[in-house]
């Protein structure tokens, strides 16, 4: 068949096969999906399931649609005749067969009569948003790293007012190669200039300028409007505060002394150097973010607290060194011993007795490193640890490593001091453990 003879009864296929107005139907074929019928008929997957009394988006082949009626039939839709060739087809078109087999996912050149062909290929369908859900202790650092985004998607994309969040908290993740949040855009203020607004949002002059197509040094003026790379417009932008301190490492030094030093956290630190690994150098410049700006994820007071078990388990299997109760010190003075002692070497995992949350985990005067889990109206205290492994907010259960044996605070040697607080009086924790707990 002659391809001049196609442009008309492609108009044909849009006007009497696809239809008009409400009376617009069409016939499910392998390849359809709702999304693509939608953009194919500017409408939307909620429409075109609300008018079709649909429950899902699946579709079975031959299933007969109703088009919303403020949809368009697409022009761009060739229905196939007998005789039809791709190659008529496409010089019709001014296409070429390749482009014909690209738009309609063809495996090769045969065509059938009745087949629906897309002259323009549809957009690509947008890949699912992944969907994470916030475990104590997270922070927005560690989920933007496991799913290589920035924190400031995160907030973009869910909308968040800062960078706090609850376990349990449902955040979506979505590729940016599919559109990503609006990157952030700010009006210059009096005064700003492209090295100020690189050290405030954590990018270089050059940077700036080139995302803005700039030449380097360029004049910026009050009122001008510039795109911040790497940087996401949220609901509630904050142009950075201060502009955060400047430290060089020197030799020996640790992040997480340094953290210590600069009253911030090592996950703080990393998420503001862009670092993946805690290992630095010497002479290496850091910048040093405080520790609120990436808060963990922890339960709130109004948040359920996991139960207690109703059995305990030893948090560490040792001789009793020393017991609840009044006991005679070196210097012939005598004081009340709150818990018990139990024997161990440094390094000797401690165990939580029962389930509860952390309610403290740092360093506290003579009890060293010290964690308390609360369970209801109790306290259970784990002190003197070398090593803390969970922290506050944090759900644990029982029998799950919580700190290392240690000899931290006043001690005399590796031990752990154990303490069971009742509405904050201390109680034996050895009759209990002896009642409701098995070594």
């Amino acid at each position: 068949m002659p391809a001049h003879h196609l442009l008309p009864r492609l108009v044909a296929v849009a006007f009497v096969t696809l239809g008009l107005a409400s009376a617009q139907e069409i016939t499910v074929l392998p390849s359809d999906t709702l999304w693509g019928l939608a953009v194919r008929y500017d409408t939307t997957v909620d429409a075109l399931m609300n008018v079709n009394g649909l429950t899902s988006d699946s579709l079975s082949l031959g299933l007969v649609l109703q088009l919303p009626s403020d949809s368009t039939a697409a022009p761009t839709i060739y229905l196939v005749e007998e005789g039809d060739t791709l190659y008529d087809i496409a010089l019709a078109f001014e296409l070429s067969v390749d482009e014909l087999i690209a738009n309609n996912q063809l495996a090769g050149t045969v065509i059938r009569p009745g087949q629906e062909l897309l002259l323009e290929a549809l957009p690509p369908t947008p890949p699912e948003p992944i969907v994470v859900v916030v475990a104590a202790g997270d922070t927005l650092w560690d989920i933007a790293v496991a799913h290589q985004v920035t924190v400031d998607a995160l907030i973009a994309v869910n909308q968040l007012e800062g960078v706090v969040i609850k376990p349990g908290q449902e955040l979506r993740i979505e590729v940016e190669a599919a559109g990503g949040p609006t990157p952030l855009v700010i009006e210059i203020a009096s005064g700003d200039t492209l090295w100020d607004l690189a050290r405030a949002f954590d990018t270089t002059s050059n940077a700036i300028a080139a995302a803005n197509s700039l030449a380097i040094g360029a004049v910026i003026r009050p009122g001008d409007q510039l795109t911040i790379p790497g940087r996401y417009a949220g609901p509630t932008t904050d142009r950075g505060g201060s502009v955060p301190q400047t430290i060089m490492v020197n030799r020996g030094e640790t992040l997480w002394e340094i953290a210590g030093t600069y009253d911030t956290t090592v996950a703080a630190l990393m998420a503001g150097n862009g670092l993946r690994s805690e290992r630095i150098t010497v002479g290496q410049e850091l910048r040093v973010v405080p520790g609120r700006e990436l808060i963990r994820a922890r339960f709130s007071s109004a948040d359920p607290v996991p139960a207690a078990t109703t059995t305990l388990v030893w948090p560490l299997l040792g001789q009793i060194t020393s017991r609840f109760g009044y006991r005679q010190l070196y210097s012939g003075s005598s004081n009340f011993h709150n818990g018990i002692d139990i024997d161990g070497l440094t390094g000797d995992a401690i165990f939580a007795a029962t389930g509860g949350i952390v309610t403290y985990a740092a360093w506290m005067g003579g009890f060293g490193n010290l964690v308390i889990v609360t369970a209801g109206e109790t306290e259970y205290y784990y002190a003197h640890a070398s090593d803390l492994l969970v922290y506050e907010g944090e759900a644990v259960e029982a029998g799950q490593i919580v700190a290392l044996v240690g000899s931290t605070g006043r001690s005399t040697g590796s031990h752990l001091h154990f303490e069971i607080r009742i509405d904050g009086t201390p109680v034996d924790p050895l009759r209990i453990l002896d009642s409701r707990a098995s070594r």
